[in-house]
């Protein structure tokens, strides 16, 4: 699994800057980011705030229920299907939001964050 693998790293790395209290990764950097699997890290990590441990435990978790392939990516339509349930995902991420004691369609980003611009 990729993204326990760069859990695993990630964690070492912050076990590194800081090893009596290693910092959570939303403390240490200003921007953090993902696509696929990177992606659902890094709203655990980033919007979630969860801490290192944390992240591991739900994506183990997640990783159970949303990662188990489709046997039939081919519909009797002819139409291709994804190689992972979308809905599985959807109701996953919305179980690990409200372990967070937020609401399942809380905002991606703070109220009033400047995402700034790069120059």
């Amino acid at each position: 699994m990729r993204g326990l693998s760069s859990l695993m790293i990630l964690e070492q790395l912050m076990y590194t800057i800081e090893p009596e209290h290693p910092p959570g990764p939303c403390e240490y950097f200003d921007m953090i980011g993902g696509t696929n699997t990177g992606g659902l890290i890094a709203f655990m990590l980033g919007r979630l705030e969860m801490t290192m441990d944390e992240c591991i435990d739900a994506y183990l978790s997640l990783s159970d229920q949303i990662f188990q392939k489709n046997a039939h990516r081919v519909t009797t339509q002819g139409k291709i299907q994804g190689r992972f349930d979308s809905n599985k995902l959807e109701e996953a991420i919305k179980e690990v939001v409200r372990t967070r004691k937020l609401q399942e369609y809380t905002l991606l980003k703070s109220a009033g964050l400047s995402l700034g611009t790069a120059t």
